[in-house]
Protein backbone atom coordinates (compact mmCIF):
# COMPACT_ATOMS: atom_id res chain seq x y z
CA UNK A 1 0.00 0.00 0.00
CA UNK A 2 1.28 3.42 -0.86
CA UNK A 3 -0.44 6.42 0.71
CA UNK A 4 -0.45 9.64 -1.27
CA UNK A 5 -1.53 13.16 -0.56
CA UNK A 6 -4.34 13.15 1.99
CA UNK A 7 -5.22 16.79 1.54
CA UNK A 8 -8.06 18.02 -0.54
CA UNK A 9 -7.39 17.17 -4.16
CA UNK A 10 -9.14 17.04 -7.48
CA UNK A 11 -11.10 13.96 -8.63
CA UNK A 12 -8.20 12.50 -10.59
CA UNK A 13 -6.01 12.18 -7.52
CA UNK A 14 -6.37 9.28 -5.06
CA UNK A 15 -6.08 9.71 -1.33
CA UNK A 16 -4.90 6.14 -0.82
CA UNK A 17 -3.32 3.54 -3.07
CA UNK A 18 -3.71 -0.21 -2.44
CA UNK A 19 -1.15 -2.31 -4.25
CA UNK A 20 0.36 -5.78 -4.33
CA UNK A 21 -1.18 -8.42 -2.03
CA UNK A 22 -3.36 -7.91 1.03
CA UNK A 23 -3.57 -10.98 3.24
CA UNK A 24 -4.17 -11.83 6.88
CA UNK A 25 -0.44 -11.43 7.57
CA UNK A 26 -0.11 -7.80 6.49
CA UNK A 27 -3.66 -6.37 6.52
CA UNK A 28 -3.61 -4.95 10.06
CA UNK A 29 -1.31 -1.93 9.49
CA UNK A 30 -3.00 -1.15 6.17
CA UNK A 31 -6.40 -1.27 7.86
CA UNK A 32 -5.23 1.03 10.67
CA UNK A 33 -3.74 3.56 8.25
CA UNK A 34 -6.89 3.57 6.11
CA UNK A 35 -9.16 4.14 9.09
CA UNK A 36 -6.85 6.91 10.30
CA UNK A 37 -7.14 8.58 6.90
CA UNK A 38 -10.93 8.46 7.06
CA UNK A 39 -10.99 9.87 10.59
CA UNK A 40 -8.76 12.80 9.54
CA UNK A 41 -11.04 13.60 6.62
CA UNK A 42 -14.58 13.30 7.98
CA UNK A 43 -16.23 15.91 5.78
CA UNK A 44 -15.00 15.19 2.26
CA UNK A 45 -15.03 12.22 -0.15
CA UNK A 46 -12.13 9.81 0.07
CA UNK A 47 -10.84 8.05 -3.05
CA UNK A 48 -8.98 4.75 -2.72
CA UNK A 49 -7.07 3.60 -5.81
CA UNK A 50 -7.10 -0.22 -6.10
CA UNK A 51 -5.79 -0.46 -9.67
CA UNK A 52 -2.47 -1.95 -8.51
CA UNK A 53 -4.06 -4.49 -6.19
CA UNK A 54 -3.18 -8.02 -7.33
CA UNK A 55 -4.50 -10.42 -4.65
CA UNK A 56 -6.74 -10.41 -1.59
CA UNK A 57 -7.77 -13.20 0.79
CA UNK A 58 -10.75 -13.25 3.18
CA UNK A 59 -9.19 -10.56 5.35
CA UNK A 60 -8.51 -8.38 2.31
CA UNK A 61 -12.13 -8.80 1.22
CA UNK A 62 -13.25 -7.72 4.70
CA UNK A 63 -10.92 -4.72 4.56
CA UNK A 64 -12.27 -3.40 1.26
CA UNK A 65 -15.87 -4.10 2.29
CA UNK A 66 -15.35 -2.26 5.59
CA UNK A 67 -13.77 0.77 3.94
CA UNK A 68 -16.50 0.98 1.31
CA UNK A 69 -19.27 0.83 3.92
CA UNK A 70 -17.86 3.11 6.60
CA UNK A 71 -20.57 5.36 8.10
CA UNK A 72 -19.90 8.81 6.57
CA UNK A 73 -21.77 12.05 6.15
CA UNK A 74 -23.66 12.61 2.88
CA UNK A 75 -21.19 13.75 0.22
CA UNK A 76 -18.22 12.33 2.10
CA UNK A 77 -18.46 8.72 0.90
CA UNK A 78 -15.53 6.37 0.28
CA UNK A 79 -14.91 5.40 -3.36
CA UNK A 80 -12.98 2.26 -4.26
CA UNK A 81 -11.63 3.05 -7.71
CA UNK A 82 -10.32 0.77 -10.48
CA UNK A 83 -10.61 -2.51 -8.56
CA UNK A 84 -9.99 -5.45 -10.91
CA UNK A 85 -13.13 -7.29 -11.98
CA UNK A 86 -11.94 -10.64 -10.63
CA UNK A 87 -11.41 -9.03 -7.23
CA UNK A 88 -14.56 -6.89 -7.20
CA UNK A 89 -16.61 -10.06 -7.77
CA UNK A 90 -15.42 -11.26 -4.36
CA UNK A 91 -16.72 -8.21 -2.49
CA UNK A 92 -20.25 -8.72 -1.02
CA UNK A 93 -22.92 -6.41 -2.40
CA UNK A 94 -25.29 -6.43 0.58
CA UNK A 95 -25.40 -3.60 3.07
CA UNK A 96 -24.32 -3.99 6.72
CA UNK A 97 -27.83 -3.16 7.90
CA UNK A 98 -29.09 -6.30 6.20
CA UNK A 99 -26.89 -8.41 8.46
CA UNK A 100 -28.42 -7.15 11.68
CA UNK A 101 -31.72 -8.30 13.11
CA UNK A 102 -33.50 -7.07 16.15
CA UNK A 103 -34.08 -9.67 18.85
CA UNK A 104 -37.08 -7.72 19.99
CA UNK A 105 -38.73 -8.15 16.59
CA UNK A 106 -38.12 -11.92 16.51
CA UNK A 107 -41.28 -13.92 16.97
CA UNK A 108 -41.24 -15.99 20.15
CA UNK A 109 -44.05 -18.57 20.11
CA UNK A 110 -46.26 -18.64 23.17
CA UNK A 111 -47.48 -21.60 25.16
CA UNK A 112 -50.68 -22.01 23.14
CA UNK A 113 -48.76 -21.89 19.86
CA UNK A 114 -46.23 -24.43 21.12
CA UNK A 115 -49.04 -26.76 22.18
CA UNK A 116 -50.71 -26.30 18.82
CA UNK A 117 -47.56 -27.13 16.92
CA UNK A 118 -46.90 -30.18 19.07
CA UNK A 119 -50.50 -31.34 18.62
CA UNK A 120 -50.32 -30.85 14.86
CA UNK A 121 -47.07 -32.82 14.75
CA UNK A 122 -48.56 -35.69 16.76
CA UNK A 123 -51.69 -35.68 14.63
CA UNK A 124 -49.60 -35.82 11.47
CA UNK A 125 -47.63 -38.73 12.89
CA UNK A 126 -50.87 -40.52 13.77
CA UNK A 127 -52.26 -39.94 10.28
CA UNK A 128 -49.04 -41.27 8.73
CA UNK A 129 -49.22 -44.40 10.87
CA UNK A 130 -52.88 -44.98 9.98
CA UNK A 131 -52.07 -44.70 6.28
CA UNK A 132 -49.23 -47.16 6.71
CA UNK A 133 -51.46 -49.64 8.55
CA UNK A 134 -54.04 -49.27 5.77
CA UNK A 135 -51.35 -50.01 3.17
CA UNK A 136 -50.31 -53.08 5.18
CA UNK A 137 -53.91 -54.29 5.34
CA UNK A 138 -54.33 -53.90 1.58
CA UNK A 139 -51.06 -55.72 0.95
CA UNK A 140 -52.14 -58.54 3.28
CA UNK A 141 -55.49 -58.97 1.50
CA UNK A 142 -53.79 -58.98 -1.91
CA UNK A 143 -51.18 -61.47 -0.71
CA UNK A 144 -53.90 -63.81 0.56
CA UNK A 145 -55.65 -63.58 -2.80
CA UNK A 146 -52.51 -64.52 -4.74
CA UNK A 147 -51.35 -67.99 -3.90
CA UNK A 148 -47.67 -68.30 -3.11
CA UNK A 149 -47.01 -64.57 -2.57
CA UNK A 150 -47.21 -64.59 1.22
CA UNK A 151 -43.75 -65.23 2.63
CA UNK A 152 -44.77 -67.62 5.41
CA UNK A 153 -41.28 -69.10 5.67
CA UNK A 154 -39.77 -65.66 6.19
CA UNK A 155 -42.40 -64.86 8.82
CA UNK A 156 -41.60 -68.11 10.65
CA UNK A 157 -37.89 -67.33 10.50
CA UNK A 158 -38.42 -63.84 11.96
CA UNK A 159 -40.74 -65.26 14.63
CA UNK A 160 -38.17 -67.89 15.61
CA UNK A 161 -35.39 -65.35 15.91
CA UNK A 162 -37.44 -62.70 17.71
CA UNK A 163 -39.18 -65.19 20.02
CA UNK A 164 -36.36 -67.53 20.96
CA UNK A 165 -33.89 -64.74 21.68
CA UNK A 166 -36.42 -62.83 23.80
CA UNK A 167 -37.38 -65.77 26.05
CA UNK A 168 -34.70 -65.27 28.77
CA UNK A 169 -35.40 -61.57 29.34
CA UNK A 170 -39.17 -62.13 29.23
CA UNK A 171 -38.90 -64.92 31.82
CA UNK A 172 -36.76 -62.73 34.08
CA UNK A 173 -39.07 -59.71 33.84
CA UNK A 174 -42.21 -61.84 34.30
CA UNK A 175 -40.80 -63.60 37.36
CA UNK A 176 -39.73 -60.31 38.98
CA UNK A 177 -43.12 -58.73 38.28
CA UNK A 178 -44.87 -61.63 40.02
CA UNK A 179 -42.52 -61.42 43.00
CA UNK A 180 -42.84 -57.65 43.36
CA UNK A 181 -46.63 -57.53 43.02
CA UNK A 182 -47.16 -60.43 45.43
CA UNK A 183 -44.79 -59.01 48.03
CA UNK A 184 -46.18 -55.47 47.95
CA UNK A 185 -49.83 -56.58 48.10
CA UNK A 186 -49.12 -59.16 50.81
CA UNK A 187 -47.54 -56.59 53.12
CA UNK A 188 -50.76 -54.57 53.07
CA UNK A 189 -53.15 -57.54 53.10
CA UNK A 190 -51.40 -59.07 56.14
CA UNK A 191 -52.43 -56.07 58.24
CA UNK A 192 -56.07 -56.92 57.52
CA UNK A 193 -55.72 -60.68 57.72
CA UNK A 194 -56.53 -61.12 54.02
CA UNK A 195 -53.30 -62.55 52.67
CA UNK A 196 -55.17 -65.25 50.77
CA UNK A 197 -56.68 -62.59 48.53
CA UNK A 198 -53.20 -61.70 47.32
CA UNK A 199 -53.62 -64.71 45.03
CA UNK A 200 -56.53 -62.94 43.33
CA UNK A 201 -54.48 -59.79 42.80
CA UNK A 202 -51.44 -61.60 41.45
CA UNK A 203 -53.52 -63.77 39.12
CA UNK A 204 -55.63 -61.00 37.62
CA UNK A 205 -52.73 -58.53 37.43
CA UNK A 206 -50.41 -60.95 35.65
CA UNK A 207 -52.95 -62.38 33.22
CA UNK A 208 -54.77 -59.18 32.27
CA UNK A 209 -52.19 -56.43 32.67
CA UNK A 210 -48.58 -57.04 33.66
CA UNK A 211 -47.98 -60.12 31.55
CA UNK A 212 -48.88 -58.60 28.16
CA UNK A 213 -47.74 -55.10 29.12
CA UNK A 214 -44.22 -55.97 30.28
CA UNK A 215 -43.76 -58.47 27.46
CA UNK A 216 -44.74 -55.85 24.90
CA UNK A 217 -42.35 -53.28 26.39
CA UNK A 218 -39.47 -55.77 26.29
CA UNK A 219 -40.41 -56.75 22.74
CA UNK A 220 -40.52 -53.09 21.69
CA UNK A 221 -37.10 -52.34 23.13
CA UNK A 222 -35.53 -55.43 21.65
CA UNK A 223 -37.32 -56.45 18.46
CA UNK A 224 -39.14 -53.26 17.47
CA UNK A 225 -35.83 -51.39 17.39
CA UNK A 226 -34.29 -54.26 15.41
CA UNK A 227 -37.05 -54.04 12.79
CA UNK A 228 -36.47 -50.29 12.40
CA UNK A 229 -32.69 -50.70 12.20
CA UNK A 230 -32.84 -53.57 9.70
CA UNK A 231 -35.22 -51.87 7.29
CA UNK A 232 -33.53 -48.50 7.83
CA UNK A 233 -30.15 -49.98 6.92
CA UNK A 234 -31.67 -51.52 3.82
CA UNK A 235 -33.03 -48.13 2.79
CA UNK A 236 -29.70 -46.39 3.42
CA UNK A 237 -27.99 -49.05 1.29
CA UNK A 238 -30.67 -48.47 -1.39
CA UNK A 239 -31.90 -52.05 -1.14
CA UNK A 240 -35.46 -50.71 -0.95
CA UNK A 241 -34.93 -49.05 -4.34
CA UNK A 242 -33.66 -52.36 -5.69
CA UNK A 243 -36.82 -54.10 -4.47
CA UNK A 244 -38.95 -51.47 -6.21
CA UNK A 245 -36.86 -51.86 -9.38
CA UNK A 246 -37.68 -55.57 -9.46
CA UNK A 247 -41.37 -54.70 -9.31
CA UNK A 248 -41.86 -55.89 -5.71
CA UNK A 249 -43.78 -54.14 -2.96
CA UNK A 250 -41.54 -53.40 0.06
CA UNK A 251 -44.54 -53.68 2.37
CA UNK A 252 -45.43 -57.13 1.08
CA UNK A 253 -41.80 -58.22 0.85
CA UNK A 254 -40.42 -56.83 4.14
CA UNK A 255 -43.23 -55.62 6.40
CA UNK A 256 -45.88 -58.35 6.28
CA UNK A 257 -43.55 -61.18 7.47
CA UNK A 258 -42.57 -59.07 10.48
CA UNK A 259 -46.17 -58.17 11.30
CA UNK A 260 -47.21 -61.83 11.21
CA UNK A 261 -44.20 -62.84 13.28
CA UNK A 262 -44.97 -60.24 15.95
CA UNK A 263 -48.65 -61.20 16.17
CA UNK A 264 -47.58 -64.81 16.65
CA UNK A 265 -44.66 -64.33 19.02
CA UNK A 266 -45.87 -61.74 21.54
CA UNK A 267 -48.86 -63.82 22.79
CA UNK A 268 -46.60 -66.86 23.20
CA UNK A 269 -44.08 -64.82 25.16
CA UNK A 270 -46.94 -63.44 27.24
CA UNK A 271 -47.99 -66.97 28.21
CA UNK A 272 -44.46 -67.65 29.44
CA UNK A 273 -44.44 -64.36 31.37
CA UNK A 274 -47.79 -65.24 32.97
CA UNK A 275 -46.57 -68.67 34.09
CA UNK A 276 -43.31 -67.50 35.66
CA UNK A 277 -45.07 -64.46 37.16
CA UNK A 278 -47.59 -66.68 38.93
CA UNK A 279 -44.76 -68.95 40.03
CA UNK A 280 -42.88 -65.95 41.46
CA UNK A 281 -45.99 -64.86 43.34
CA UNK A 282 -46.45 -68.37 44.73
CA UNK A 283 -42.86 -68.38 46.00
CA UNK A 284 -43.38 -65.10 47.83
CA UNK A 285 -46.61 -66.26 49.46
CA UNK A 286 -44.83 -69.26 51.01
CA UNK A 287 -43.33 -66.73 53.42
CA UNK A 288 -46.89 -65.70 54.34
CA UNK A 289 -47.91 -69.31 55.10
CA UNK A 290 -49.69 -69.99 51.81
CA UNK A 291 -48.38 -73.13 50.15
CA UNK A 292 -48.32 -74.04 46.47
CA UNK A 293 -51.40 -76.26 46.69
CA UNK A 294 -53.43 -73.60 48.47
CA UNK A 295 -52.21 -70.99 46.01
CA UNK A 296 -53.22 -73.18 43.06
CA UNK A 297 -56.65 -74.01 44.48
CA UNK A 298 -57.52 -70.40 45.23
CA UNK A 299 -56.10 -69.23 41.87
CA UNK A 300 -58.50 -71.48 39.96
CA UNK A 301 -61.42 -69.77 41.66
CA UNK A 302 -60.00 -66.27 41.32
CA UNK A 303 -59.37 -66.13 37.59
CA UNK A 304 -61.40 -67.10 34.55
CA UNK A 305 -60.63 -67.99 30.98
CA UNK A 306 -61.69 -64.45 30.05
CA UNK A 307 -58.74 -63.02 31.99
CA UNK A 308 -56.38 -65.23 30.03
CA UNK A 309 -57.97 -64.45 26.67
CA UNK A 310 -57.99 -60.70 27.33
CA UNK A 311 -54.26 -60.84 28.02
CA UNK A 312 -53.62 -62.76 24.81
CA UNK A 313 -55.75 -60.33 22.80
CA UNK A 314 -53.83 -57.39 24.25
CA UNK A 315 -50.54 -59.10 23.47
CA UNK A 316 -51.51 -59.69 19.83
CA UNK A 317 -52.54 -56.05 19.37
CA UNK A 318 -49.39 -54.82 21.11
CA UNK A 319 -47.24 -57.02 18.87
CA UNK A 320 -48.98 -55.73 15.74
CA UNK A 321 -48.49 -52.12 16.84
CA UNK A 322 -44.82 -52.64 17.71
CA UNK A 323 -44.02 -54.31 14.39
CA UNK A 324 -45.95 -51.72 12.38
CA UNK A 325 -44.23 -48.80 14.11
CA UNK A 326 -40.79 -50.38 13.77
CA UNK A 327 -41.26 -51.09 10.06
CA UNK A 328 -42.74 -47.67 9.35
CA UNK A 329 -39.84 -45.92 11.09
CA UNK A 330 -37.43 -48.07 9.13
CA UNK A 331 -39.01 -47.18 5.78
CA UNK A 332 -38.98 -43.49 6.76
CA UNK A 333 -35.25 -43.52 7.51
CA UNK A 334 -33.26 -40.70 5.92
CA UNK A 335 -29.73 -40.76 4.56
CA UNK A 336 -26.71 -41.72 6.65
CA UNK A 337 -25.95 -44.05 9.52
CA UNK A 338 -27.19 -41.50 12.06
CA UNK A 339 -30.70 -41.72 10.61
CA UNK A 340 -30.75 -45.46 11.31
CA UNK A 341 -30.08 -44.86 15.00
CA UNK A 342 -32.71 -42.13 15.13
CA UNK A 343 -35.25 -44.43 13.50
CA UNK A 344 -34.55 -47.20 16.02
CA UNK A 345 -34.86 -44.78 18.95
CA UNK A 346 -38.07 -43.30 17.57
CA UNK A 347 -39.50 -46.79 17.06
CA UNK A 348 -38.91 -47.75 20.70
CA UNK A 349 -40.27 -44.51 22.17
CA UNK A 350 -43.34 -44.45 19.92
CA UNK A 351 -44.04 -48.14 20.54
CA UNK A 352 -43.99 -47.73 24.31
CA UNK A 353 -46.32 -44.73 24.11
CA UNK A 354 -48.75 -46.64 21.91
CA UNK A 355 -48.59 -49.70 24.17
CA UNK A 356 -49.70 -47.60 27.13
CA UNK A 357 -52.39 -45.84 25.09
CA UNK A 358 -53.77 -49.12 23.74
CA UNK A 359 -53.71 -50.68 27.20
CA UNK A 360 -55.73 -47.75 28.52
CA UNK A 361 -58.23 -48.12 25.69
CA UNK A 362 -58.56 -51.85 26.42
CA UNK A 363 -59.19 -51.12 30.10
CA UNK A 364 -61.87 -48.51 29.34
CA UNK A 365 -63.66 -50.64 26.73
CA UNK A 366 -63.58 -53.92 28.65
CA UNK A 367 -64.74 -52.37 31.91
CA UNK A 368 -67.39 -50.01 30.58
Amino acid sequence: MHPVNTKASDDAEADLVLEGRITAFDAAPIWDEALDLLSRNPGRPVVIDASRLEFIDNVGIALIYDLAHQPRDPGAEVEIRALASNLSALIPTYKPAELTSSVDQAHVPGVIERLGRAGALRFGDFATMMRFIGACARAFVLALGRRGTMRWREALSVATEAGANAVPIVLLIGFLMGVIIAFEIALVAREMGAVIFVVDGVGVAMLRELGPLMTAIVFAGRTGAAFAAQIGTQKVNEEINAILTFGLDPIEFLVLPRLLAAVLVVPLLTVLADIVGLFGGALVLIRFDIGFLQFYSHLLGAITIDDFLVGLMKAAVFGLAIAAIGCQRGLATGAGATSVGLSATSAVVTSIVWIVVLDGLFTIVLNS
